[in-house]
């Protein structure tokens, strides 16, 4: 998402500013990069002028392109996927039921852009997420415990 908002205006964005507004290992962000870029969902440039960009427009990378990319095929119980892994998956109803429910989802989630997400953003139907690998500075973190302490007291 933070790649796609920058996609209209033509942006492309360094490791180490991503790395460093969201939070994330730049070690860590460098392996999910290659591998978006793998997958397609991502490119990068060298030297002057690069950096990181979507692959395709928004409105052509769907959200389970982005799933599947790190999970692989959306699957709810290893014998949707592969039936030999049970002797009952021929007359198994739960079988079945995950099997639909799996196909349900993967059809949401296929009709979902990243345009898609970025209008509801803009619409602020939802705010950005906050970064998922934030660490707190050691004294804000016991400001907030003493805080907490106090509120109970």
């Amino acid at each position: 998402m933070f790649v796609a908002r920058g996609h209209s205006e033509g942006k492309s964005y360094v490791t180490r500013d991503i790395a460093e507004q969201q939070h994330i290992p730049r070690v860590f962000l460098t392996k999910i990069v290659a591998f978006l870029s793998s997958e397609g969902l991502l490119e990068t440039h060298r030297g002057k002028g690069g950096g990181i960009a979507l692959g395709k427009k928004p409105s052509e990378i769907t959200v389970l392109e982005v799933i599947e990319a790190f999970e692989g095929a959306l699957a709810f119980n290893e014998c949707t996927t592969d039936p030999t892994t049970c002797t009952l998956s021929d007359e198994c109803t739960v079988r079945h039921l995950w099997s639909e429910a799996e196909d349900q989802l993967r059809a949401f989630f296929r009709t979902r852009t990243l345009a898609d997400l970025l209008e509801m953003e803009a619409k602020r139907h939802f705010t950005p997420l906050a970064p998922v690998f934030h660490v707190d500075a050691p004294e804000a973190h016991e400001a907030g415990v003493a805080s907490a302490r106090a509120a109970r007291t």
